[in-house]
């Protein structure tokens, strides 16, 4: 008997990790190719911060690649020893079909616990320093979020172009001021320019601008077909400053999102409310504690996801009886569609009369019933 749970387990461990990490590998890749090799390439982080900002990213996808990879690995594992009639011996043996899968289950129910920490504690740590590594590169040196030869108008009221960066220094540099129309108002040229950020007197976050070999050129007010004279200041060394409050944020401060608060964060805003201004009416504090408790249950029901399809797949494997792994894969392609889709329903219902927080277990009620109704009639054959 143990050998045949040692097999049933190894089968299962084995394709279900490969699996596992085939869709790491790609939802990784996505973030990777969007965010991570952008900031590489322009410099605003450095090739170890970008490995650093990779290895972030994997706890944030694997509560969503385990339900996947092991549903797939189920169906491998298991559509391959149906092709091979080793279900049937195994079978024949006296053991049924549930006896069968009790190792791939109980594996399940371990990754789901697993799951249940990533979501609850790791996952939401580990996306919240990922975006303070972003946000903070850029606070460090401001320089690095100017690409060199583009336009760059991350700063409001500036458009901004460097010929070349060479670490906070930015060379053949052009600032043209517009007003809250769009308009020119002032174009400045120095031949070269640090950025750094600063606090001014008030305590409000400013961006200084030191300036060398500079030209500014300004615009008279209401001038825009360049009738009248514009004036014409040099300097050898000059310094402007600039309001830049929402562009370096402090790390710690940055806007974070519900699913990546801790248990801890969420327990205090499912008693204090998620949130909220000062003025809240019950009615908006009851709504926003609504989501705080939806979210937690939305991490709890996506770690059950885990076992839920584990147990779904077995029956499917058995139906379907194919070993070749595109098919199998087709197959939990499809269910994962299926049952996230569902997800998707329940969790966009926002109503707390409507009890979104039950709502968000639906799906797994109903992929635990249709297995438990697949299983059985699985067994009768």
């Amino acid at each position: 008997m143990r050998l045949l749970d040692r097999h049933v387990l190894t089968e299962t461990a084995v394709a279900g990790g490969g699996a596992t990490g085939a869709f790491v590998f790609v939802m990784v890749a996505g973030n990777v190719l969007t965010q991570v090799s952008g900031a590489i390439a322009s410099g605003r982080v450095s090739g170890w911060e970008g490995l650093e900002l990779i290895g972030l990213l994997i706890p944030g996808v694997l509560p969503y690649a385990l339900p996947l990879g092991l549903l797939t690995g189920v169906l491998i594992a298991f559509g391959r020893m149906s092709s091979q009639q080793e279900l049937t011996a195994m079978k024949a043996s006296g053991r049924s079909l549930g006896r069968i899968a009790r190792p791939a289950l109980f594996f399940a129910g371990g990754l789901a616990l697993l799951s249940a920490w990533l979501n609850l504690e790791v996952a939401p740590v580990a996306n919240t320093e990922y975006r303070r590594m972003l946000v903070g590169s850029a606070k460090d040196n401001p320089a690095s979020v100017i690409v060199p030869g583009k336009l760059n108008r991350q700063f409001p009221g500036m458009v901004i172009r460097a010929t070349e960066r060479d670490g906070e220094v930015l060379r053949d540099f052009w600032l043209w001021s517009v007003d809250n129309r769009g308009r020119l108002t002032q174009t400045i040229h120095a031949r070269e320019a640090r950025l750094a950020p600063d606090v001014d007197k008030a305590g409000e976050g400013i961006l200084r601008v030191t300036l060398t070999d500079a030209r500014m050129e300004r615009r008279q007010v209401g001038d825009e077909n360049f009738a009248r004279p514009s004036s014409f200041t040099t300097a050898a060394i000059t310094s402007l400053e600039f309001p830049a409050s929402g562009i370096f944020k402090d790390g710690g401060n940055f806007q974070r999102k519900l699913r990546w608060l801790t248990t801890a964060e969420l327990l205090e805003a499912i008693d204090k409310g998620w949130q909220l201004a000062p003025n809240a009416t019950p009615k908006e504090k009851e709504r926003s504690q609504m989501l705080a408790k939806t979210q937690l249950m939305s991490h709890l029901a996506g770690a059950l996801s885990v076992f839920s399809l584990a147990f779904l797949a077995v029956p499917l494997a058995v139906r379907v009886g194919r070993s070749e792994t595109f098919v199998n894969a087709a197959v939990a392609l499809g269910v994962a569609l299926s049952y996230y889709l569902l997800t998707s329903m329940a969790a966009f219902v926002k109503d707390p009369g409507l009890r979104p927080d039950l709502l968000i277990w639906l799906p797994n009620l109903v992929v635990l019933v249709l297995s438990w109704f697949l299983l059985r009639r699985a067994s009768r054959h």
